[in-house]
């Protein structure tokens, strides 16, 4: 009689894939002849807009372009702050490592790795830099597991392992439109940008309904007093994303991003300015799968050696949708300066070890967070201006035990309201981040991966007629079975061992037993 072995493949978790690539940035950029000469550069920003993202083939290809923002200082009376902007486009591919990854796009997040920006002439501005673009995925595992056993007298403890898999993943640029007043008399528009705050989600079979709102911020320079102020703009947006792989049950993360924001005055007089809004979706589609495994094995008959191995799984930890206030504080480079207002600047979000310095903590605990830079502009006393920057990090309230290694997280965040305040010439900066998404734990499960049987066992009748086993608590009665070959459902008979009232299902291997003196009879 030969053993019968079932088997089946499951999609493990076959870990993280990352590379940077660098952007580089050299240009001029020319200032019109309708706005003032430059003065001074007061700050240059350079943010990545990732128009095309995808993983396909084992191949990783992304298209956009660098915006490069240089905030400038004319020779008029008072500060005069004024903006200029240019776009770099960029397209990078890459080479994925062997292994399988799931269609769609990637994590893309990136940082400045220097910038050199100055006035060439009073009409053109020389920039000089490099960014770091930096792409993630995911790689899933095909692995075969081992589901069952049959036949030569085998005893087997199976166990059920849950975790999700990447259903479906989809990015999709989006245009709204709405209305903002133009700037009045006097008056200089400095940035449009906002945010996407997510509302709610259906996921049917083969799409999935989104909508949420966009935060529109515009800032303008007051005539008067040169100090930067914002009018809000709210508009609400529901989408829908074809996605054949969808199907009802499953799990959706989404967020969005605001590319790019234009104001145009209207050809009628009567109407009012036309704002459009270019913005990008992501969804992302999480399905639980449950599979049954051989957690241990051994025959009755026969000398048994079973080999073991480790299976991966990514399962859905918490669902996130919080606010959290970030603080940003310091001595102002001089105290006499006026601070004007303020940006601020995001890096991706990370799963960081819990506290100051608790890589070595016991036990280890993981909590979400980031980075970011207030940029804050200030004036002296000559109304001459010069941008202060501080960084800062920010968490989440929340923890969750383990490594940061031991999760994944799919998440996005955005800063809301930013406000800044000067006392005693300290400064302070205040930011309103909203983060969402998913976060993924990474779970090692241990199991059967080949069972092989040896010789015959010698015949019971040979041996004692009955041992005595003096179990401790919570001792397996699969385990102690195994080490007399019996079945564990009779020695569980024969000590007359039956399972709790709350869990009247349980089979007999996987009982387990108080402090107490079992009988195990050679017949068993």
């Amino acid at each position: 009689m030969e053993l019968q072995v079932f088997t089946d493949t499951v999609a493990a978790y076959g870990g993280r894939w990352e590379t940077r690539l660098e952007l580089p940035v050299e240009t001029e950029i020319l200032i019109p002849d309708y706005l003032p000469a430059v003065f001074k550069i007061v700050k240059c920003l350079i943010e990545p807009v990732v128009m095309g993202n995808r993983i396909a083939g084992g191949h990783w290809q992304g298209e956009g372009y660098l915006r490069c923002t240089v905030y400038y200082q004319s020779e008029e009376a008072g500060t005069r702050f004024y903006r200029a902007e240019q776009k770099f486009p960029f397209e990078k591919s890459a080479e994925l490592p062997a292994g399988e990854y799931g269609p769609g796009p990637a994590e893309v997040s990136g940082e400045v790795e220097y910038c050199n920006c100055r006035a060439v002439s009073e009409h053109r501005i020389d920039v000089r830099g490099a960014y770091a673009l930096c792409v993630a995925a995911h790689a899933a595992e095909a692995r075969d597991v081992l589901t069952g056993l049959a036949d030569c007298g085998i005893e087997q403890r199976r166990r059920a392992v849950s975790g999700c898999i990447c259903a479906a993943a989809e990015e999709k640029t989006f245009t709204a439109e709405s209305t903002l007043p133009l700037p009045g008399a006097g008056e200089v528009i400095l940035d449009i940008s906002g945010r996407f705050v997510p509302g709610g989600a259906t996921v049917q079979a083969g799409q999935v309904n989104c909508q949420g709102t966009l935060q529109i911020q515009a800032c303008f320079r007051r005539p008067e007093d040169e100090e930067l102020t914002t009018r809000s703009k709210e508009v609400a947006v529901r989408q829908t994303l074809d996605l054949p792989a969808a199907a009802e049950g499953d799990t959706c993360a989404f967020w969005g991003e605001v590319l790019a924001c234009t104001l145009a005055a209207p050809e009628n007089a009567d109407a009012e300015p036309v704002l459009s809004i270019t913005w990008k979706l992501h969804a992302e589609l999480w399905r639980a799968v449950t599979f049954g495994t051989v957690a241990d094995a051994y025959s009755t008959v026969c000398e048994t050696r079973a080999e073991y191995s480790d299976y991966r799984l990514l399962t859905l930890q918490n669902t996130v949708d919080q606010t959290v206030t970030a603080a940003a504080e310091d001595d102002l480079p001089d105290p006499d300066v006026t601070v004007k207002g303020c940006f601020v600047s995001l890096g991706a979000v990370q799963v960081l070890p819990a506290g100051d310095g608790a890589e070595n903590a016991v036990p280890p605990a993981v909590r979400i967070g980031g980075k970011g830079t207030a940029h804050v502009f200030c004036a002296d006393a000559r109304g001459e201006l010069t941008c202060y920057d501080k960084s800062f990090t920010w968490q989440l309230p929340d923890t969750w035990p383990g490594a940061p290694a031991d999760y994944s997280a799919r998440l996005s965040v955005s800063a809301g309201r930013v406000a800044s305040t000067v006392s005693g010439g300290r400064l302070r900066v205040t930011a309103e981040l909203s983060v969402c998404g998913l976060l993924l734990a990474v779970q090692t499960v241990q199991a059967v991966s080949a069972v092989t049987l040896g010789e015959e066992l010698p015949p019971k009748n040979l041996g004692p007629a009955l041992y005595i086993y003096y179990a401790g608590a919570g001792e397996r009665v699969f385990d102690i079975a195994k080490r007399y070959h019996a079945r564990a459902k009779d020695l569980a008979a024969a000590n007359r061992l039956e399972p709790p009232a709350d869990a009247a299902d349980t089979p007999p291997e996987e009982l387990t037993t108080a402090a107490a003196c079992l009988l195990i009879p050679a017949a068993l």
